[in-house]
């Protein structure tokens, strides 16, 4: 019974703990990629964005779900609406994640024609997609969902779709096909980092490839955090859908480790939806010089140095003229 209490305290504080830090943080993320003009040059802002987004709307249905009145059991509204927006949001924020993969794959290849692919056109172009693509494809949910009588337990009505529920949509869609995408191209963009000393090499190399430099390490990083994250609930899901027969003949303690195995392994996953910006955070030194700069000149905490996120160069340059004229000046007028 330890384990079950175990895992009741993971599935009521940990959507609590994951949502205070998760949700704001995410809000921030979408913020400073929309707000800052240095930042929408980039592409993969874009997919920042759109991931933004749904990161919180997830972060938001699991936090609703240990509230009873917010539940998927409370109604089949609630049970069909709950579902579908999880399992389509939760798509929409992996396919982020795969466009951004795929795009400093792109910006870093040494073929002209692949590096086009890494433009602003092409993610204002593929912005849309994954939530079209995603709620298209999740639409069964709303009909095949529903409240199970006596016990009120949100499940499936359709023994064919609980199936390809179970077995294709939810595992591949926001596991496995995820998984797969970012380790191909993160092995392809550390091969194609390798190879090139410089992203996208220039006659004069530009503040925006610089900043294209510190985007390709800041989606490394996520990426190889979302692999790590996403490992234990793939583990989890093989596991259940191979003894999905043998449901029916477990006890109660072998109940009560699956339970709580599977919370830690949805915790464990949400730390995908709530880590991007202090991942940008930690691995960018521009991101940090410019979210500080940002923030204190939003909240008036301090002079307004905006010149500061052209790093500091442009501000040192006016000052070293000054004092030369104020030294010359002096010396003409001895």
């Amino acid at each position: 019974m330890l384990v079950f209490e175990i895992a009741l305290q993971i599935r009521f504080w940990g959507p609590i703990v994951v949502f205070s830090i998760g949700a704001p943080a995410a809000c921030l993320n979408a913020l400073l990629f929309v707000a800052i003009k240095s930042f929408r040059r980039s592409p993969s802002a874009y997919y920042i964005v759109g991931q933004s987004f749904a990161d919180v709307t997830i972060l938001l249905i699991v936090l609703l779900q240990i509230v009873p009145a917010t539940s998927v059991s409370a109604s089949s509204i609630a049970c069909k609406l709950i579902i579908f927006s999880l399992q389509m949001t939760i798509s929409v924020a992996m396919s982020f994640l795969c466009l951004s993969a795929f795009d400093r794959w792109a910006c870093t290849s040494q073929t002209a024609g692949i590096r086009q692919l890494s433009s602003t056109y092409v993610a204002r172009f593929l912005f849309p997609i994954p939530f079209i693509i995603c709620s298209l494809v999740n639409i069964p949910f709303l009909v095949y969902c529903d409240l199970i009588p006596p016990i009120n337990f949100c499940w499936f009505t359709n023994d064919l779709f609980m199936r390809i529920g179970t077995l294709v949509l939810f595992p591949i869609l926001t596991v496995f096909l995820p998984l797969i995408v970012l380790i191909m191209f993160g092995l392809l963009t550390c091969r194609n980092i390798r190879f090139v000393t410089r992203i996208r090499r220039q006659a004069n190399q530009t503040r925006l490839s610089t900043w294209e430099h510190q985007m390709t390490r800041m989606m490394l990083i996520q990426t190889l955090l979302c692999i790590f994250c996403s490992f234990p609930r793939a583990i989890f899901v093989i596991y259940a859908v191979a003894t999905i027969d043998q449901s029916a003949d477990r006890s109660s303690d072998q109940l009560s480790i699956l339970d709580f195995v599977d919370y830690l392994s949805q915790s464990v996953l949400c730390i995908n939806f709530a880590s991007s910006f202090y991942i940008f955070l930690l691995s960018s030194p521009r991101f940090r010089q410019t979210v500080q700069v940002y923030l204190k000149h939003q909240f008036r905490l301090g002079p307004n140095h905006l010149e500061t996120m052209n790093m500091g160069t442009r501000g040192q340059t006016l000052a070293g003229r000054q004092m030369a004229r104020e030294i010359t000046q002096r010396t003409v007028q001895s």
